[in-house]
């Protein structure tokens, strides 16, 4: 029985000794087939690192795999540097194809230096589209550049790319314009449509051949005229009128429902232009300029309208929107934006209006609405302006 029973004890004894063993056995093996592993994984230098490191929080004690995990990691990040900073070398020299290859290189091991690769790689993609944006434009692509432009994500790119666009829509109001201007005044469509051959020769709609045919029409219609009694068109009707201002007045309402105050309010001028003594017109348009001068939303619409207007060459109606805005101090936020565009407006009317040869330079409100402008310490986007416009402005002080 004694002998039994001391049997039992050694068993139970060693059964104690042996489980914590069996244990610490575990984590050791793990650890060697992780360094097995990482062995082999020379072509995968992230997952590398990962296991040689994880095999050393497996196994603390055991040196060698501390300083494998130590050494695997630190040249990793080394060659992640000199790859980054290879890169943008690369970028700073315009070798476009030099630097992403170089950036693609850069492991996803170090969340900063990954992060600046992306980044680059990024900035690279928008110069490439950047690139093609200029080559439309050179070529005439107009359609090429905008669509292009819309596909840039980089902000400082695509605000490069911005200046395009709005190169194609100055190019195109002056078209517009000018085909609207040409049956009844060929010399400013003339004017228009040089502005817009001078921006681009390559531009779409031919506007030298476009010049040419004015020229024909300017020709004929300064011809003397043949020896004939020419009678001319009769006025409208009172009755004619007033069918014509009535139309113009449903179109300001329905304009007004849809929330665009603005062709509302050009609407109603055109209908007091026809009908000065319309009440209906004049009540309306106090009202909605008075809405306009009480609500910033609408006055930010307001201004946004009229740069519009100016860069569609339609500057009549510019010159009176960006006036109506300055005259609400409660609402005109950008002052200084809407006195540039005040001055730009009434300097490019004088010059369309004006043969080249008489022109004598800006008029006094033009260049006090600059004046306010740079007191209001309004910088214009100088790509966007002509350059007649920027050396007045440049010319101006406050």
């Amino acid at each position: 029985m004694i002998q039994r029973r001391a049997v039992c004890l050694f068993t139970i004894l060693l059964s104690g000794v042996s489980i914590p063993a069996l244990a610490d056995q575990k984590p050791k093996q793990q650890a060697k087939e992780l360094v097995e592993k990482a062995k082999g994984e020379g072509a995968d230098r992230v997952k590398q690192v990962q296991d040689y490191c994880a095999a050393s929080v497996l196994e603390p004690k055991d040196k060698k795999m501390a300083e494998a995990c130590n050494s695997f990691r630190s040249g990793l990040i080394r060659d992640d540097n000199a790859m980054m900073e290879a890169a943008q070398a690369s970028y700073k020299i315009h070798d476009l194809d030099k630097a992403e290859s170089q950036a693609k290189g850069v492991s996803s091991y170090d969340d900063k230096l990954s992060g600046q690769a992306k980044f680059l790689l990024d900035r690279i993609k928008g110069d490439r589209v950047f690139a093609q944006v200029q080559a439309a434009w050179t070529k005439g692509d107009f359609q090429a550049v905008q669509t292009l432009a819309e596909g840039i994500s980089n902000p400082d790119v695509k605000a490069s790319a911005s200046a395009y666009v709005n190169n194609v829509n100055v190019y195109k109001g002056y078209i517009e314009q000018a085909e609207k201007v040409e049956p009844s005044d060929p010399q400013e469509a003339i004017k228009l449509l040089t502005l817009a051959k001078d921006l681009n020769p390559n531009g779409p709609s031919d506007p030298a051949g476009k010049i040419a045919e004015a020229q024909k029409m300017l020709a004929a219609k300064n011809a003397p005229p043949p020896p004939k009694t020419v009678v001319a068109p009769a006025a409208d009707s009172p009755a004619e009128i007033a069918k014509k201002v009535n139309k113009i007045i449903n179109d300001a309402r329905n304009a007004e429902k849809q929330g665009d105050l603005q062709t509302a309010l050009n609407d109603y001028a055109m209908a007091l232009k026809l009908q000065p003594g319309n009440q209906d017109a004049q009540t309306n348009s106090d009202r909605i300029q008075q809405t306009i001068q009480n609500d910033p939303v609408a006055a930010k619409a307001e201004l946004t309208s009229a740069i519009r207007l100016f860069y569609k060459s339609q500057f009549d109606d510019a010159r009176r929107t960006l006036i109506s805005y300055l005259e609400s101090p409660k609402t005109a936020l950008d002052p200084g934006v809407a006195d540039f565009y005040l001055g730009a407006t009434s300097i490019e009317r004088s010059i369309l209006q004006t043969p080249r040869a008489k022109w004598q330079g800006p008029s006094a409100d033009a260049l006090q609405a600059f004046k306010e402008a740079k007191k209001a310490n309004y910088n214009p986007v100088r790509s966007l302006v002509s350059p007649l416009l920027l050396k007045i402005w440049d010319s101006t002080t406050p």
